[in-house]
């Protein structure tokens, strides 16, 4: 009797984030230091993503597509990010 074993491969894809997920990345960082909060200013956001070196247009597309998305909810004033 033989005992006969194969062993699949596995292949790990990785996929390279591009601006708009760093940015998103350092946002949703930035909700998880507060601690149970689940809201942070805009201008907090603007500011620390700036300070990383990405372009105030771009922090605002993001901002854009993540609430298209339904991850976060901007109040009227737009002021506040609140996750969802």
């Amino acid at each position: 009797m033989f005992i006969f074993l194969v062993l699949n491969s596995f292949h790990v894809m990785f996929r390279v984030q591009n601006i708009t997920d760093q940015i998103y990345s350092a946002i949703k960082d930035m909700v998880s230091m507060l601690g149970g909060s689940r809201t942070v200013k805009v201008s907090d956001v603007m500011e620390r993503c700036t300070t990383k070196g990405f372009k105030p247009d771009a922090i605002n597309a993001c901002i854009d597509e993540y609430e298209e998305l339904n991850v976060w909810q901007v109040n009227q004033k737009r002021d506040k990010i609140t996750f969802i």
